[in-house]
C-alpha cells in the first residue's frame, strides 16, 4: 500500500486563512487527506470546503481541551494513515524546496524519525507600513523576515500516538528537531490581519481554566501591546539570513532570535 499522510486543524472564523491553508496542504498532501475540525464557525468560511470537515459544538475556549480532543483523532487517523499532522490553519510546514520536492516527499524520506519538531519561525512584517499581503502570491515573497522561537518549534508530525500538551509546544514523546523542516506561523505576517484576528480572540468566552492558569494570554492583548512588539521586533532587525543562526542553540536555550531573514530557497510559499 503506498505512503499515505493526513493534516488536522481546529477553526473558528478563520475566513482570511483557512482558504490559505486548503490552497498550501492541498497541494502538498492532497485535499482528501484534510481534516479541519470546525467548532461552530459563523462567518461561512467552513461553507463548501474543498476536504473533510467535522462541525463540533460551540463551548468557551479551552486549550487543554482541544489538545485532548486532537490528540484522540489524531490516534484514530493513524489507523489509516502512516503519519498524521496537526497544525493551527496560519502555520505552513515547508520542507527545504532545495532538497524536498513537497512535504509529501519529505515525510515519506523521513520515516525513520516518529515524531518531528519542525524549526518554528514566526513570520512579521519588516516595516511598520507595508502594503497589504496578496494572498495569490507566495507570501514569503511579500513578508521576508522571521525570528526563530522556540514556542513555534513544535513537534507536530507524527507516525506514533502522542498526547499533546496546551499549545501544541510538547507532547508525550521524544521528538526530533529536523532543520530540514520549518514551520512558518503567518498571523503576524500583517498587523492589520493580526489586529483583525486579536479582537476576535479577545471576544471570545475562555474556559475558567485557561483564565485562571494564563493560556492564551498573548491572544487577548491590547492592540498597543502588539504594536509595542512589532516595533521592538522592527527595531532590532538586522539582514542576517536565518538559515546561518545556531538554530539549535536558539531552541535548546529556550531563546527567539531577532528579526532576521528568511532564506530565499524558501521563498516560493
Amino acid at each position: 500500500m503506498s505512503f499515505q499522510a493526513a493534516i488536522i486543524t481546529m477553526v473558528y472564523n478563520e475566513s482570511y486563512f483557512l482558504p490559505l491553508w486548503c490552497g498550501y496542504y492541498g497541494r502538498q498532501l492532497g485535499m482528501e487527506n484534510l481534516y479541519v475540525i470546525d467548532h461552530s464557525s459563523t462567518d461561512h468560511s467552513t461553507t463548501d470546503l474543498p476536504c473533510n470537515r467535522m462541525r463540533i459544538p460551540r463551548s468557551c475556549f479551552d486549550d487543554a481541551q482541544r489538545a485532548q480532543m486532537i490528540s484522540k483523532l489524531h490516534e484514530s487517523l493513524l489507523s489509516f494513515f502512516d503519519v498524521v499532522i496537526y497544525v493551527d490553519c496560519d502555520e505552513f510546514l515547508v520542507a527545504r524546496p532545495d532538497k524536498f520536492p513537497s512535504l509529501r516527499s519529505y515525510l515519506e524520506q523521513r520515516r525513520d524519525h516518529p515524531v518531528i519538531r519542525a524549526v518554528g519561525i514566526d513570520v512579521f512584517q519588516e516595516r511598520m507600513t507595508m502594503p497589504p499581503v496578496d494572498p495569490s502570491l507566495p507570501l514569503l515573497a511579500q513578508r521576508s523576515f522571521g525570528i526563530i522561537t522556540p514556542w513555534e518549534s513544535k513537534p507536530l508530525v507524527s507516525s506514533l500516538p502522542v498526547t499533546w500538551s496546551p499549545g501544541f509546544h510538547e507532547c508525550s514523546r521524544a521528538s526530533y528537531l529536523d532543520q530540514d523542516l520549518w514551520l512558518f506561523h503567518m498571523k503576524n505576517m500583517d498587523l492589520e490581519v493580526s489586529l483583525t484576528r486579536l479582537a476576535l480572540t479577545r471576544s471570545l468566552n475562555w474556559s475558567e481554566i485557561s483564565l485562571q492558569s494564563g493560556q492564551g494570554q498573548h491572544q487577548r492583548c491590547s492592540d498597543e501591546e502588539l504594536k509595542d512588539k512589532f516595533r521592538q521586533l522592527i527595531n532590532n532587525k538586522t539582514d542576517t539570513d536565518l538559515a546561518s543562526l545556531p538554530i539549535g542553540d536558539f531552541l535548546t536555550q529556550a531563546k527567539a532570535s531577532r528579526l532576521s531573514k528568511i532564506p530565499d530557497t524558501f521563498k516560493i510559499f
